[in-house]
């Protein structure tokens, strides 16, 4: 702990910035947390003062306008996403899991009844250090009760679902999802797919596999659920999230709204 310097966090916060562009808030957080564990090292004499200081990284990242994505953006860039990757891409644009929780469903986690598919959320695969200076991918527990959760699948998708496990099964026990060695597949190896498929797909806006979970809240609450059946489904405690962070307003929708109205007493 000695012998960490400013220069050394300088590197450290460039190399992250630079492998994680689009997740300039968990960057920042990374940073202050850093910061806040050295603090206490000075605090309890163990050094004499903090080196992480980097003036970049201690200004809170500017919140950036998302635009809701049409549902013809999302279909163009799962049409070009890899056979093996189809399921994940579903379940993050269509069905509102995060990219750790969509990794980590098991084969045991899809049941077919009849017409309909249920997948249940039980985890979600995360990466972490391996011992060998690697990382590995490590499966968590949800952080609140509001993850497990099992979400039905859209009648539209059913069928990738069932393709996906003709094409690519593996043991009730295992992810549903693995590298064609049967390995996890890492997260960022996932994102890199998914943004060579956007690219192809000729989607020019900023669209993440994340943006489907502001994508899936804003039709749900179209179509009249309320704040707490949204966050059943998307495993969200936090109802004010919910409203004030991931609901969007679709340009048309005003309109619509306003045509609508009945002024008749």
């Amino acid at each position: 702990m000695d012998k960490l310097t400013p220069a050394m966090v300088g590197v450290w916060w460039q190399e992250t910035t630079k492998a994680y562009p689009e997740s300039p808030y968990r960057n920042h957080a990374a940073y202050t947390k850093l910061r806040t564990c050295i603090g206490i090292a000075v605090e309890y004499g163990y050094i004499q003062s903090n080196p992480v200081i980097v003036r970049a990284a201690s200004k809170r990242p500017q919140t950036k306008r998302k635009e809701l994505p049409a549902t013809a953006e999302l279909k163009a860039i799962l049409a070009h996403v890899p056979a093996r990757y189809k399921l994940v891409t579903v379940l993050c644009l269509f069905h509102g899991l995060r990219v750790g929780e969509a990794l980590a469903i098991k084969t045991g986690n899809i049941t077919v009844e009849g017409s309909q598919v249920f997948v249940k959320v039980e985890g979600t695969l995360a990466r972490v250090p391996n011992g060998a200076g690697g990382m590995m991918m490590e499966l968590h527990p949800p952080k609140t009760m509001a993850g497990y959760r099992t979400v039905p699948i859209l009648p539209e998708f059913v069928g990738y679902a069932a393709e996906h496990l003709r094409k690519f099964p593996t043991a009730p026990d295992d992810f549903a999802t693995v590298t064609e060695t049967g390995n996890a597949v890492f997260d960022t190896s996932y994102r890199s797919i998914f943004h060579r498929a956007r690219k192809l797909a000729g989607v020019d806006k900023t669209i993440t596999p994340h943006y489907g979970r502001n994508y899936l809240i804003t039709r749900l609450a179209e179509a009249g659920a309320t704040p707490k059946e949204i966050g059943r489904i998307l495993g969200q405690e936090d109802t004010s999230t919910i409203v004030d962070t991931y609901m969007k307003v679709r340009e048309h929708r005003p309109v619509e709204l306003m045509l609508k109205v009945n002024l008749a007493d």
